[in-house]
């Protein structure tokens, strides 16, 4: 999800553009994240993981969702 702060003002602390970064870059790796986690999961499960196999499958559905209801939620409030 977008992280919406106002843009950096001379004198802001390093540390909220420090964290600023490290959201923009975390939006960045959502959908990668996803992927991979959506195939491990899968990988795990034919190789008989168990609850690892369940938890890597169910974390890449829950990014899955997160970026749909990003989409979802950028589309409502532009109506």
């Amino acid at each position: 999800m977008k992280l919406r702060l106002p843009k950096r003002q001379p004198g802001t602390p390093g540390a909220e553009a420090a964290l600023v970064h490290l959201c923009e870059m975390l939006d960045r790796c959502i959908p990668i994240l996803r992927t991979v986690f959506l195939i491990i999961g899968v990988l795990a499960a034919a190789l008989r993981g168990g609850w690892i196999a369940d938890f890597l499958f169910a974390t890449g559905l829950l990014l899955q969702f997160v970026m749909w209801f990003d989409y979802w939620w950028v589309t409502k409030r532009v109506r």
